[in-house]
């Protein structure tokens, strides 16, 4: 059985209290196995998601869902080192990352 963090969604629900995520280019610092991905996604616009981890992000790849691969993108990198344009988000979201 896969393990499953944050099963009764309080990681996503303290998120959503404390940004809006609809309709927004929202950028994931470290997210691992994508945990809370999928629930930002559900609501944004679009979501890069980045992790270090090439393993946990195999991972996270094979785990997204058809109806959300438009809106998801996976990179491997780390925060120091990944390349995005300024002012390309509206939101950046880390949880268990530092």
């Amino acid at each position: 059985m896969p393990k499953v963090l944050d099963p009764e969604g309080a990681h996503l629900a303290a998120l959503r209290r404390l940004g809006d995520f609809r309709d927004r280019r929202v950028l994931e610092l470290g997210c691992g196995e994508g945990r809370l991905t999928l629930g930002i996604a559900a609501d944004a616009a679009s979501v890069l998601a980045f992790d270090p981890d090439a393993d946990a992000i195999a991972r996270a790849r094979t785990g997204l869902p058809q109806e959300l691969a438009d809106r998801v993108e996976y990179r491997v990198a780390s925060g120091d080192a990944i390349e995005v344009a300024p002012s390309s988000f509206d939101l950046a979201v880390f949880s268990w990352s530092l």
